[in-house]
């Protein structure tokens, strides 16, 4: 996630040392916020590092040194985990320097890349892994030289070792790892100390096997296009020559599943059909394969729709959903399929980023439409609208609660579907291309690490659990918005409001929902919903929460049952107008490429829709 500069944003900035004080020079700096969206810098000459632009949140500061780099990965205090870091804080307009961090030597692999006759094999790219749940985001790459020897630096290992696994590519043999083996869990572990240079026995690689053989068309050999091979789990694509051959070799032993593409030509899978039918087995390392397709004349089929569609995806499978073909709308509303042989085919759409509805296509019976297809066939299709909900999300002090998961949940089915977003930095969210169904909505909050800020859940209007929900019943392009949730803020992650434990007598600063502090059967976790007194029996009757499966308890969830069906009943004979829509910015974020592996959140588009009338 990029940020622009702007008025009123943070800066964080400092130096990256290494080991004897010397810069680190060239290494990625990345600012994760509270939801591990990320700003990002690159050491200067001197070790200087700055990023600008960052909104007013609390950052974890992570080091990568570049590949080359002895020194291993590092957050800001020299933590290894993220959640062992302590976040910097930073306000609007403020400025943080001095984050200053001294990395420390990494550990060292070496060896040699050899053939199976012993030849060293040049430019065999070496990673090598963590393999443990500490060093499990740890990678670290070389080449091999003409020598056929690497040398991969900077490993972020323990003093006193750390398990790791070695993988080997290069083109012209399969992927394998250190043993020699295919798959990483058979694959032999090394171990690597930090500041120690671990020299590993010469590994020789396997040859795997060879595909070859000849694509035809109706008119003789086909000159152009590309074979696909795949056997166990490693797909080899490669061209297709003039005289209509083709030549895969690097695949590893077992089921080889081949299939091949052309310009006019229908995709063919082995034993030329439309669809993976068979296998052919090669079991023995260095062994050749001869396999043969022929290729019929495509049909295609061309899918034209109104409005505003191009970005609206759409993916073809054909009758047992064993082969899809996908692709989007273009902005004349046109997405076109070649390549296909004659069946039926189904449709499925990806438009709710457009306020579109996403499945299968349906016809009028409410059965999925079936898509004839014998040659060339263009079609007129109507994308089904969804409907749009929308609101805010803050917390009990009336603060914008940033990365809130929104949850719309059908209502009152076996196996409910559920259309989901997060809440942006200013609380604000939007869910399109929800489908004209009755649904409740919720909101709930997910920390990361223990010591991050916590919200409780809420259910729309005022639910504290699913019971307290309203459903809300949506027809296609309905647009609601205002649904707005308040979460109370819980920093010790028990499922309670900070400020009601406060009042109730409880302690904000650990997980006590699990205890009942005045005995008399309900958890206070359980009281928390209840919103009865957690301390004091006599609150809710002789009782205290409630009498078995006949107290105030049960009292409370049968008035919100008979509620909910009401409101349910109002609400579809009235057809509510729907409310103006708005949208609010989302934002997307992924902690990937240069976080390697850190995990990020996604927020989806936003959306509205119209409630059941409330307080009635």
């Amino acid at each position: 996630m990029w940020w622009v500069s702007a008025a009123l944003a943070a800066e964080l900035s400092g130096t990256l040392l290494g080991a004897d004080g010397t810069p680190v020079v060239g290494a990625t700096v990345l600012a994760y916020d509270s939801r591990f969206a990320y700003g990002m810098a690159v050491t200067r000459s001197g070790g200087e590092w700055s990023i600008v632009g960052l909104p007013a949140d609390r950052y974890r500061v992570r080091f990568l040194p570049p590949n080359y780099d002895p020194h291993g990965d590092r957050f800001l205090g020299g933590a290894w985990d993220v959640c062992d870091t302590n976040p910097v804080a930073v306000a609007e307009d403020e400025v943080r320097a001095g984050l200053d961090q001294a990395l420390q030597v990494g550990a060292v692999v070496t060896g040699r890349v050899l053939d199976v006759a012993g030849n060293p094999m040049p430019e065999v790219q070496v990673t090598v892994y963590g393999a443990e749940p500490r060093t499990a985001l740890v990678a670290r790459t070389d080449a091999t030289d003409v020598d056929g020897s690497f040398r991969v630096e900077g490993l972020d290992a323990e003093a006193t070792g750390s398990a790791f696994y070695v993988l080997f590519e290069v083109s012209g043999w399969p992927e394998q790892w250190l043993g020699p083996v295919y798959a990483e869990g058979n694959s032999t572990r090394i171990t690597a100390a930090a500041a120690t240079v671990s020299e590993l026995d010469d590994a020789r690689l396997l040859d795997g096997i060879r595909v070859v053989g000849t694509i035809s068309g109706p008119d003789g050999p086909v000159a152009a296009g590309t074979v696909y091979t795949y056997a166990e789990q490693q797909v080899l694509g490669v061209g297709i020559a003039a005289d209509g051959t083709y030549d895969a070799d690097g695949l590893p032993p077992g089921d080889v599943v081949v299939w091949a593409q052309s310009e006019g030509l229908a995709t063919t899978y082995w034993p030329d059909a439309d669809r993976p039918s068979g296998v052919v087995t090669v079991e023995e390392e260095g062994a050749e394969a001869t396999i043969d397709l022929t290729l019929p004349v495509e049909s295609v089929l061309t899918l034209h729709a109104e409005g505003e569609v191009s970005e609206v995806g759409a993916t073809l499978y054909n009758d047992t959903y064993t082969v899809g073909r996908g692709d989007g709308f273009d902005t004349s509303g046109k997405v076109v399929f070649p390549g296909l042989w004659p069946g039926e085919y189904f449709l499925y759409i990806s438009g709710s980023k457009a306020g579109f509805e996403n499945g299968f296509l349906l016809d009028d019976d409410g059965e999925r439409r079936t898509f004839p297809l014998d040659g060339l066939q263009v079609v007129e299709v109507e994308l089904p609208r969804g409907a749009t909900l929308s609101g805010t999300v803050t917390d009990d002090a009336g603060g914008a609660v940033y990365g809130a998961q929104l949850v719309f949940s059908e209502f009152g089915v076996e196996a409910p579907r559920t259309w989901s977003t997060t809440s942006s930095r200013d609380g604000g969210w939007t869910l399109p291309g929800v489908a004209g169904v009755t649904g409740t909505l919720s909101a709930s909050y997910a920390s990361y690490c223990p010591n991050d800020r916590g919200w409780t859940s809420a259910w729309y209007p005022e639910g504290r659990d699913a019971s307290g929900a309203v459903p809300l019943a949506l027809d296609a392009g309905d647009s609601l918005a205002d649904l707005d949730l308040v979460l109370a803020a819980d920093d010790d992650h028990d499922g309670m409001g900070d400020a009601w434990e406060r009042t109730e007598g409880l302690d904000p600063g650990r997980d006590d929902g699990a205890e009942d502090a005045d005995g008399d059967g309900y958890t206070n976790a359980e009281e928390w919903v209840l919103g009865t007194d957690p301390t004091s029996p006599a609150a809710v009757g002789e009782c205290g929460g409630g009498c078995g499966e006949g107290g105030v308890g049960a009292l409370i969830v049968a008035v919100v049952a008979g509620l909910r069906r009401h409101l349910l009943q109002r609400g579809r004979s009235r057809g509510l107008a729907a409310a103006a829509s708005r949208r609010l910015d989302g934002r997307r974020s992924a902690t990937e490429g240069a976080a390697r592996g850190v995990a990020g959140i996604e927020d989806a588009p936003r959306a509205e829709g119209h409630p059941l009338p409330a307080g009635e």
